[in-house]
C-alpha cells in the first residue's frame, strides 16, 4: 500500500469557506468520478483545517488542509495520474482553489504500528 499525504494551502484571494467548499464539493466528486477509480485509488480522505492556536510551544500547521491517498502499488498510482481524465480535469480544477507553489506531498509505504491496531493491512485485505 502506498499512501501520500498532500498539504495544502488555499489559492491567494479565497476565504478559507470558498476553499473548503470547492475542495469538498467540487473536486471531492471529480476524483469520485474517475473512470474506474477504485482500481487506482483504495481510499481518499480530506482533513480539512480548523484555526488553532497550536499546542502550547508548538506552532500552528501553515496549511489549510491535507488529504490522504491510498494507492495498492506505485504503479496505480502512475497509470491514474497519467490518465487523460486525471491530467485535463484533476489538475486543472486542483489550480482553481490551491495554491500550487505552497502544495507539499509526502509519499510513503512503510507503517510502523506502535499503539493499536494496523488499519492498513485490514485495509488491504478488505476487512474494513
Amino acid at each position: 500500500m502506498i499512501i501520500t499525504l498532500g498539504f495544502y494551502k488555499r489559492k491567494p484571494g479565497l476565504t478559507l469557506e470558498q476553499f473548503q467548499a470547492h475542495w469538498r464539493d467540487v473536486h471531492g466528486p471529480l476524483i469520485a468520478g474517475i473512470p474506474g477509480v477504485e482500481k487506482y485509488l483504495k481510499r481518499y480522505v480530506q482533513h480539512h483545517m480548523v484555526p488553532s492556536q497550536g499546542w502550547p510551544g508548538v506552532g500552528p500547521l501553515d496549511y489549510d488542509g491535507f488529504s490522504e491517498s491510498w494507492f495498492p502499488s506505485l504503479e496505480a498510482r502512475k497509470e491514474l495520474h497519467a490518465m487523460p481524465y486525471f491530467q485535463n480535469e484533476m489538475i486543472e480544477d486542483e489550480r482553481q482553489f490551491l495554491d500550487m507553489d505552497a502544495t507539499r506531498v509526502l509519499m510513503f509505504d512503510n507503517q510502523v504500528v506502535q499503539i493499536g491496531k494496523d488499519y492498513a493491512g485490514d485495509w488491504m485485505e478488505g476487512r474494513l
